[in-house]
């Protein structure tokens, strides 16, 4: 079993964020169509924070990787989003988007898809100077009691955790452990979603093969439950188009749950 400070050092040294997201969110450059998983997942994002129960000051995104999409739909609804990762160069890709540069990764079939679901009274560039005006990046580590240490912040009205938690622990105890701290930063009546996957229990990039905690649903409830968690929605996909020799996932949920 790796040490913490082993997986930190895998996530530095193997872990290519460029690549991860050419593999996982490239599109189709003739369709320009996003991905069935993708279509799932921003379906649910976009009905929790349309809902309007969902918002507040402030959101925590723990392990957002290289990825800009799962705040999309709420970046219109708190005033500021903080977007963390372990990963160095994860963080950079992000800081590439918000700051316009010329080989940042393209999240325009995303912000499309998303404008669609929200009927169009914004466009992709709208949310993208939106999410520039209210994003803040910063360094996270979900085995830390604080995750955000050395920084501080007040406790948010929501946090997002988006497949994070597979890669970060390696055994059910770490997964309740990373919870455990995850949940000292929702405020009291604010509320955690989770995206992760059941099933997995490794995923590639290039030749570079990354080891994953296998959940299935009923540790995923459990231990969110223990957390100090009452879910309130669990919906579960399972049509995915990436090969299983890349990713051996089975299924991919999404979870909703209120401190």
């Amino acid at each position: 079993m790796e040490s913490d400070s082993e997986t930190h050092s895998t996530c530095n040294n193997n872990f290519d964020a460029r690549k991860y997201l050419e593999v996982y969110y490239g599109v189709d450059p003739k369709t320009q169509q996003v991905d069935v998983e993708s279509k799932f997942v921003l379906g649910f994002l976009h009905d929790v924070f349309a809902s309007g129960r969902v918002a507040g000051d402030s959101l925590i995104e723990i392990g957002a990787g290289p990825v800009l999409y799962h705040i999309v739909s709420a970046s219109e609804r708190f005033n500021t989003i903080y977007l963390t990762d372990y990963c160095e160069e994860s963080l950079h890709e992000i800081d590439k988007c918000l700051q316009g540069e010329n080989d940042a990764f393209d999240w325009t079939p995303y912000l499309k898809y998303v404008c669609n679901l929200e009927g169009n009274r914004s466009t992709p560039k709208d949310k993208m100077e939106t999410m520039k005006k209210n994003i803040k990046l910063m360094k996270c580590d979900v085995t830390m009691a604080n995750p955000l240490q050395p920084n501080t912040v007040p406790q948010a009205d929501c946090v997002i955790v988006a497949g994070c938690l597979i890669c970060a622990c390696k055994t059910p105890n770490d997964f309740q452990n990373a919870l455990n701290n995850i949940s000292s930063l929702v405020k009291p009546g604010g509320y955690l979603i989770i995206v992760d996957y059941l099933g997995a229990s490794y995923y590639l990039i290039g030749q570079t093969k990354l080891n994953l905690l296998s959940l299935d649903e009923t540790i995923v409830k459990q231990n969110v439950k223990a957390a100090g968690f009452c879910i309130e929605e669990f919906e579960v996909g399972n049509n995915f188009g990436i090969p299983h020799e890349i990713f051996n996932c089975k299924e991919v949920f999404c979870l909703l749950a209120r401190k």
